[in-house]
């Protein structure tokens, strides 16, 4: 009699893919209920039911542990950001980039723990690659968006990016890291500045500073996006995209 072949996972494979995800999912509840102080593997092993050891034959430290978590964040943030966008016609690349703001901001202010986790970088020497390639995962999205929109509207802009020769060679660096292609020079600097100013701004609303002065609903995060807005040239509709 022949031999059989099989194409899925085997069993045994199969039993372990499924404990790994529970180990991430329960990584992050610790996180997100205790701080990422409270995430250790002992913290782990006792709410698995496992021993250290028993962990440790998942992740080989605390470190790729965390990088785990970090990964599943980042994925989960970055399909969160793309599912929202894909619901827009591609040709409307202003209510694209509109629409992929407020969902980034939606995110980070609904898991301001896991949004603080995925903005610690390690060294590069010491940095997962793995952990570095999906860190450029939503910044790689906002640029294919940006470039469209630069495409259909920022050569038309009523008040023109200026030449910003400091900012160049960061802005022709960004590009690099994130493996995105820019219609010129000034679309990479315009884009640098717009990322991290929106990006900046989750980052705030996250820690909760804005509400410091009462800004409860996002208010000038709204008013950063509707500066840029202007500025790039995008038509006043936009910005009533998904509100």
């Amino acid at each position: 009699m022949e031999g059989t072949s099989t194409t899925g996972p085997s069993r045994r494979q199969r039993v372990r893919d499924a404990t790994l995800r529970e180990l991430i999912s329960v990584s992050r509840e610790i996180l997100t209920t205790q701080g990422v102080e409270a995430l250790t593997i002992r913290a782990v092993a006792r709410e698995m039911g496992m021993t250290p050891p028993g962990v440790y034959r998942y992740f080989d430290s605390h470190r790729a542990l965390l990088d785990a978590v970090i990964l599943a964040i980042l994925d989960e943030l970055t399909e969160f950001v793309a599912a929202s966008v894909a619901e827009m016609d591609e040709a409307d690349t202003a209510g694209r980039l509109v629409t992929a703001s407020r969902a980034l901001r939606r995110w980070g202010v609904e898991h301001p723990r896991e949004f603080h986790l995925s903005l610690v970088v390690s060294p590069p020497e010491e940095e997962n690659p793995a952990v570095r390639r999906a860190r450029g995962q939503v910044g790689r999205l906002f640029g294919e968006i940006f470039a469209g929109v630069w495409r259909d509207y920022g050569s038309a802009s009523p008040t023109p990016w200026p030449r910003e020769p400091r900012i160049e060679p960061l802005a022709e660096r960004l590009v690099r890291i994130l493996e995105i292609t820019m219609p010129s020079t000034a679309a990479a600097a315009a884009f640098t500045r717009c990322w991290m100013r929106l990006y900046g701004m989750v980052c705030l609303e996250s820690l909760g500073l804005p509400r410091i002065v009462g800004d409860e609903e996002g208010d000038l995060f709204e008013a950063e996006l509707a500066e840029l807005s202007r500025t790039l040239g995008l038509p006043e509709a936009a910005l009533r995209t998904g509100r």
